[in-house]
């Protein structure tokens, strides 16, 4: 099942919403975890860098789950109630019934 980028972006942006970050400080905390002791150029940079993978087209999925992984291992995440989401496929059932429970269970997340 081929995942579209756009709905990962949201995905993640929603994720960074309901822990209660903006996405500056989602990316300020990225940062300090990424470089050794970051400067205020280093994190205005890599926000930068963050906001383009947030609004292209042609940013990978991988890059998305990158920072997906990351959010759920943040205290932030785990001092709430949520659990990290977990999706699990099998092709037993036709693609149409796997992209009908797929939005279902998008639709019940949000």
């Amino acid at each position: 099942m081929e995942v579209n980028i756009s709905d990962k972006q949201d995905e993640l942006k929603i994720w960074i919403d309901k822990i209660g970050l903006k996405q500056k400080h989602f990316a300020q905390i990225y940062a300090e975890g990424l470089y050794n002791d970051p400067t205020e150029d280093d994190i205005r940079i890599f926000y930068e860098k963050f906001r383009g993978h947030m609004k292209r087209s042609t940013t990978k999925v991988s890059t998305i789950d990158i920072y997906l992984n990351f959010l759920f291992e943040l205290d932030e995440f785990k001092n709430t109630s949520y659990v990290k989401p977990k999706f699990h496929f099998e092709d037993k059932f036709s693609k149409t019934f796997n992209d009908r429970m797929q939005k279902i269970s998008e639709d019940m997340d949000i």
